[in-house]
């Protein structure tokens, strides 16, 4: 990895009113004041890893190749899990080996992986509760500079995966799926995508509606304003998938429903 290198994302759960993520950025910068730092985001819900997965799926494929992402939302901080250099689709991710790679790792073709052993990248001491700053900041800001995977310590062949839900047809009449992640917004943002449903998949002569909770859903649009107001609807959502909305009000408070929640359809 060369010195060319210059943009370092970084996606925590560590919130914006700690000097967590300024410390992070404080010791990159000391490494190589030349970087391009870019928030993804702080507000991952805390120690949500798939929350955090589905985040950085969204976004570390928008930067040019040979960037470099930090992605810290580690509960298991200070324990014997693995550190990771991870190379995939031309990004490079330093992160916990908890399972915060697997959209990115089912998404792109191949990768190469190593164990971050090679202490005197870190900075010292090495705080239990904090590798985001002594741990993976420096690493990432160091591969900025001449460092290369293989410097950092062995192989690893199988980094940690999460279970992603999968979209399952049960039968013609019914298909099984769930809720991926929760926007700002309160858009629950399912595991379905426009081809599982009749009318957005080419088939409008076939009916459908979502159960989601306790709620059926049978309004199907294009736009958040073809909604009308305290309607829950459906829209192809910027992700790929398909999005459960409403337009004025957050769509995950109405049915009480998160990352997880199981979801039908059924098709008549």
């Amino acid at each position: 990895m060369g010195t060319s290198t210059r943009i370092v994302t970084l996606l925590t759960d560590f919130g914006l009113r700690d000097h967590f993520v300024a410390a992070m950025k404080g010791v990159m910068l000391s490494v190589n004041p030349d970087l391009n730092l870019v928030d993804i985001s702080h507000l991952v819900p805390p120690h949500d890893v798939h929350s955090g997965a589905f985040i950085l799926a969204q976004a570390y494929h928008c930067f040019p190749a040979g960037t470099i992402h930090v992605v810290v939302v580690d509960p298991g901080v200070g324990t014997a899990r693995k550190a990771l250099a991870v190379m995939a689709g031309g990004h490079t991710f330093v992160a916990p080996d908890n399972g915060i790679l697997t959209y990115v790792l089912d998404r792109e073709e191949s990768f190469t992986a190593h164990e971050i052993t090679a202490d005197h990248y870190f900075r010292k001491p090495v705080s239990s509760t904090f590798h985001g700053r002594d741990i993976f900041a420096p690493v990432a800001a160091w591969l900025t500079r001449e460092c290369t995977l293989q410097q950092l310590g062995p192989p690893v062949r199988q980094p940690v995966r999460l279970k992603i839900p999968v979209v399952t047809r049960v039968r013609d009449a019914l298909i099984q799926g769930a809720i991926l992640a929760v926007d700002n917004f309160g858009n629950l943002i399912t595991n379905l995508t426009p081809q599982d449903v009749p009318i957005y998949g080419g088939d409008a002569s076939r009916s459908c509606k979502i159960v989601a909770g306790q709620r059926e859903i049978t309004q199907f649009r294009r736009t958040f304003g073809e909604g009308a107001s305290g309607e829950l609807f459906v829209i192809p959502g910027s992700s790929g998938y398909l999005e459960i909305v409403m337009r004025d009000r957050p769509a995950a408070a109405e049915l009480r429903l998160g990352p997880g929640a199981p979801i039908g359809v059924i098709l008549s």
